[in-house]
């Protein structure tokens, strides 16, 4: 059986709206049932196979489903996920990567643009009245972008910013003989410091793990060019936020965008509230009107591997936790 989790989240799954995809797909071929959450779900566990998850596994509950095989992310994002339990029981974790990349890459472009022509300040002359030509703005043309994270987002925005006419470099853990489509060059993680300072536009698109928390310190801060904004639309703890903090405040970079914090919601005594020179968003970059009709056709394509035993899209390696 499929079990199918709406915690009510930012990327709700409505009941009916789920119930009437998998006829549309599946007819009687498969059973489901949508839960309200993860203790819902505890009745039924030992009929439940496959779970489309869309709230919190309890990893203290998580072995009395003995019959489950396969848990599919409803969300890119698993750093929320029991890894070592679903992995201690054999479990293959799914995710939805690639069906966030269009709306995250627009959000990040948008802020780009915010920076670029200096709309920040056009809004607030436009709330004090004030009619003043002389704010500096510039292009995105012939800027230097940095993508650190080549996945599917990064490659999105690599796309686009092709349009703005940018010079596109990434980062990416393993280089292959070709080079992707849309960037100008690539690299390792080894690079990102002799490359930092080159760019206008630092893009962080990275995974949490190990490797990746705490990445954007004061050190890279200071490396980056006095006119660089730093964009993360990937996860809250790969930058210090006190370091952002002091480089935004005395002037060492131009700008930021996050979309992502290390406390969600982000707490009203936080300094970054303050900051003239920051953008903020409530980790809604990947949402849009597209999402359930893009995640839920790769759990269906998922769902017919799965049956025919063939190799899963989007397999998360428990090692390397993405």
């Amino acid at each position: 059986m499929i079990a199918v989790t709406d915690s009510g989240g930012f990327v709700k799954i409505d009941a009916d709206q789920i119930d009437q995809a998998m006829r549309r797909e599946f007819g009687d071929t498969e059973t489901w049932k949508v839960y309200s959450d993860f203790d819902s779900m505890l009745p039924d566990k030992e009929n439940i196979e496959i779970i489309l998850n869309n709230a919190p596994l309890n990893p203290a509950k998580l072995d009395q489903f003995q019959n489950l095989r396969w848990v599919f992310s409803y969300s890119a994002g698993i750093d929320r996920y029991p890894l070592r339990e679903l992995s201690k029981m054999g479990v293959v974790l799914t995710n939805t990567s690639g069906v966030q990349a269009k709306p995250i890459a627009e959000q990040v472009f948008g802020a780009m643009i915010m920076f670029s022509r200096n709309l920040i300040t056009a809004f607030q002359n436009q709330a004090a009245r004030a009619w003043d030509q002389t704010i500096p703005v510039s292009e995105l043309a012939d800027q230097n972008l940095l993508v650190v994270g080549a996945g599917a987002i990064g490659r999105e925005i690599a796309r686009k910013a092709k349009a703005f006419d940018m010079h596109v470099t990434g980062i990416r853990n393993h280089l292959t003989d070709e080079l992707p489509t849309h960037f100008d060059a690539m690299f390792t993680m080894n690079s990102l410091e002799s490359l930092i300072p080159q760019a206008h536009y630092v893009v962080s698109v990275l995974p949490s793990t190990e490797a990746t928390r705490g990445l954007f310190d004061i050190s890279k801060f200071e490396l980056m060019n006095p006119e660089a904004v730093f964009i993360n639309v990937g996860r809250g703890d790969l930058t210090v936020e006190g370091d952002l903090i002091c480089a935004l405040r005395e002037k060492t970079i131009k700008g930021a965008y996050l979309d992502v914090f290390a406390t969600e919601p982000v707490p009203k005594d936080s300094p970054l509230w303050d900051l003239d020179n920051l953008l903020m968003t409530p980790h809604n970059s990947g949402p849009s009107q597209h999402y359930f009709k893009r995640a839920f056709a790769i759990f269906v394509q998922n769902l017919r591997r799965y049956r025919r035993g063939e190799p899963l899209i989007n397999q998360i390696n428990y090692e390397l936790k993405y």
